[in-house]
């Protein structure tokens, strides 16, 4: 049987790994925006150091889930791998099947009655 779990999980992933490239990008322009703006010297802006500062803990933990969220992926891919040589037997099988027909019409199957058999 499928795992539609698996499935899930990865469309999850996906979408967290899309938010963190969004995040990081606005995180980004932030910080070129406060630098861009920032007016005499840099060093002693301390609004300017604290923002840099909590840019760097959210990029970090970013950074953190996204590795987590690789080796998911990684796991996700090895479990579905290992049901690739039943689906082309499977459809092997199943196309076998149906190329019956052409020996007699009393062979005539559907992809509903090969799910049923099988």
């Amino acid at each position: 049987k499928e795992r539609p779990d698996l499935a899930e999980l990865s469309e999850e992933l996906i979408k967290k790994q899309n938010g963190f490239t969004i995040r990081m990008k606005q995180l980004e322009d932030n910080i070129l925006h406060k630098l861009a703006t920032a007016e005499g010297d840099i060093t002693e802006d301390v609004a300017l150091i604290e923002g840099l500062e909590e840019t760097k803990k959210i990029s970090d933990d970013i950074e953190q889930q996204s590795k987590l969220a690789k080796e998911t992926q990684k796991n996700i891919l090895v479990t579905s791998e290992k049901y690739r040589s039943v689906a082309n037997r499977s459809s092997l099988l199943f196309f076998l099947m149906n190329d019956l027909v052409k020996i007699h019409t009393y062979y005539i199957y559907s992809l509903e009655a090969f799910q049923q058999v099988f």
